[in-house]
């Protein structure tokens, strides 16, 4: 047996002794997890069927499903009345239930764990849904500022993007995209004050790695739409050709 193989058994058995001493338990509702899908996941399976899809097909601007609708119907009642720096959206799941607690876990509690959940169902939905990365040539994950960075120490959307380039394998070109003021939380802001809040927050890094791009751009949660216009409208004034967004979660 090679030293690399005696490496890999030692620690399979250390990671099963651990696991026996510390046996793992669901990040999202604390049960014991049993199965090596749920461990991988670190979700239990009873949390993983409360996790709602957002049902096809989607409105073009703002990923709402309009099931039921028409075929011919493209864009909602509400986006109707507004423009778009992006071309379309889409969103994979409904922020409701075990969603928003796991966002709210994985953001505000620093649960990393369930980023494995989180990039995993994206992936999934990309390949059900080829055409979010068809044609794109790079995504962009949208930035958090230096401060609320250094506070969380790491970026959702980055985690997220990172699923995007394996499941697509398209390029990471989140470094153009920067966040450069301190904005107030869009939360508890309506739908008004969210736009004017977030107006001139992004710049673009470097133009050149943009020019006459396609670009998907990622976050994790799509309320309004506020923040993703302004990234795309910053994008598009530095050269970017399309603008399409994917989130993880609509909002209600």
């Amino acid at each position: 047996m090679g030293k690399y193989a005696i490496l890999v058994n030692s620690m399979q058995i250390l990671t099963s002794l651990l696991n026996l001493a510390y046996p793992p338990v669901c990040g999202i509702c604390d049960k014991k997890l049993n199965t090596i899908k749920e461990q991988k996941l670190s979700v239990c399976d009873e949390c993983l069927v409360l996790i709602k899809k957002n049902p096809a097909p989607y409105c073009f601007k703002c990923g709402r499903s309009m099931r039921g609708l028409s075929e011919a119907v493209k864009i909602c009642w509400e986006c109707s009345k507004r423009e778009f720096s992006y071309e379309r959206s889409w969103s994979a799941f409904i922020y409701d239930g075990v969603v928003k607690k796991a966002l709210h876990l994985l953001k505000y509690s620093n649960k990393i764990s369930l980023s494995g959940l989180f990039c995993g169902m994206l992936a999934d939905f990309i390949g059900a849904n080829t055409e979010v990365v068809r044609k794109m040539d790079a995504v962009i994950a949208v930035p958090l500022h230096g401060i609320k960075f250094r506070e969380r120490e790491f970026n959702q959307a980055n985690l997220l993007a990172s699923a995007v380039v394996k499941a697509s394998d398209i390029k990471d070109l989140s470094g153009c995209l920067k966040r450069g003021v301190a904005t107030r939380p869009q939360s508890g802001l309506d739908k008004g004050e969210r736009f004017e809040n977030i107006k001139g927050a992004f710049s673009v890094t470097r133009e050149a790695c943009l020019k006459g791009k396609n670009l998907l751009l990622v976050d994790d949660l799509f309320t309004t739409g506020a923040t993703l216009n302004e990234c795309a409208s910053a994008l598009k004034k530095a050269g970017a050709n399309r603008i399409n967004c994917l989130t993880f979660a609509r909002g209600a």
